[in-house]
């Protein structure tokens, strides 16, 4: 638009502006700023995009020392521009300084216009008379492409400025839609989580207390010397409650969590509390603390399964670190259970959850009358 501008009086003598060297210097520096304008040095270093800048300002300035068509719009595009290209200091000092520089040029210029002699002046503005009487209607062309020049850049601008806008609205209702799913995941997750631990830490135990609670009622009923033993069962679950609460806690706590000595003392809680044989070795290299309390209470869910359901004599444990990854394996002699057939309770969808959440993998091999072996594998 700016160059149509430009060869409109050159194309058209009866226009009352004579090109002189101004204007062809306007053409000149609106080529060198088109060339510019197919190169944008954004991943460029620093001073490369400084001087690209300043070659472009310095190029404006020439038509407004030299011409008396100033390019003055082209300063916000490149003031805009510098923005992508600088910090916010570098912009703001860049602003300040050619302010300062385009007004002392402007200026400069005034100053030449009015030193100009008068009657020069007055012959000027008589001729400029004379070719508006005899070329009315390219005048008024004239001055609708000043107006345009102006008008098609400015309203662009402000068009491109409200798009933005609001695409910058739009973005941040999906950020503030995307982060209230992600809290709502999140809390889920949360759920989920307690929900898993409460049934494999509290939810055996307590499960296993109201049994011999209520085996305690009813050998009151019959024969009260028989109370005794099912009361210390009883007690003694009572307290394993309370260390699984205390070592939920502390391991959320801890900054460690020794994997091989907790599993040890799982085993031999088992032992002691049934008629189950475990045989373990155990040798599990330093892991990080939430892939140790995931194993934990995924072995954990597992003995106690055997406990309840398998009717097995012998367990065993093994564990043991290969070249990528950890193994853990559990293995019974019990009734096992047919893999095909829905399970009740959350034991089996908790302990895949688990070693899933770390990573790993866990597979069930069992067949009905020939036991149950679990594999861990989580990847180093």
């Amino acid at each position: 638009m700016v160059t149509m501008r430009l060869l409109f009086p050159i194309l058209h003598k009866a226009i009352p502006y004579e090109p002189d060297g101004g204007y062809y210097l306007v053409l000149l520096v609106l080529g060198i700023l088109t060339i510019l304008s197919f190169f944008f040095p954004i991943r460029q270093p620093v001073w490369q995009r400084q001087v690209y800048i300043l070659l472009e300002i310095v190029c404006l300035l020439l038509t407004r020392i030299f011409s008396s068509i100033g390019l003055d719009l082209f300063l916000f595009l490149y003031f805009a521009k510098s923005g992508f290209l600088f910090r916010r200091r570098d912009v703001i000092i860049t602003a300040i300084l050619t302010c300062i520089t385009w007004h002392f040029a402007l200026a400069w210029q005034i100053a030449n216009d009015i030193s100009s002699p008068i009657e020069g002046i007055k012959e000027q503005v008589q001729e400029n008379l004379q070719l508006i009487q005899d070329s009315p209607q390219l005048f008024v062309v004239d001055i609708i492409f000043n107006n345009l020049v102006i008008f098609i850049p400015i309203s662009g601008l402000i068009i491109l400025l409200c798009l933005t806008l609001v695409a910058e609205y739009r973005s941040r209702q999906q950020a503030i839609t995307l982060s209230q799913e992600v809290e709502l995941l999140a809390a889920d997750l949360e759920r989920n989580r307690i929900a898993r631990d409460i049934h494999d830490s509290l939810g055996h135990t307590l499960t296993s207390l109201d049994v011999q609670l209520e085996l305690a009622q009813q050998l009151y009923k019959r024969d009260s010397k028989k109370l005794q033993p099912a009361l210390d069962t009883a007690k003694l679950l009572a307290s394993q409650s309370v260390q699984e609460v205390r070592r939920a806690v502390s391991t959320m706590r801890e900054e460690a969590f020794d994997l091989n000595a907790a599993l040890l003392q799982l085993i031999e809680s088992l032992s002691s509390n049934s008629s189950i044989t475990v045989k373990s070795k155990i040798d599990l290299p330093q892991l990080p603390l939430q892939t140790n309390r995931q194993l934990y209470c995924v072995i954990k869910e597992g003995l106690e399964n055997i406990r309840k359901h398998s009717q097995a004599q012998v367990v065993y444990l093994r564990g043991y670190g290969c070249v990528d990854a950890l193994i853990l394996t559990v293995e019974d002699d019990g009734i096992g259970f047919n893999l095909a057939k829905p399970t009740q309770g959350f034991g089996l969808r908790g302990m895949q959850e688990r070693v899933q959440l770390i990573g790993g993998s866990i597979q069930w091999d069992s067949t009905p009358g020939q036991g149950t072996r679990i594999q861990i594998r989580v990847p180093f």
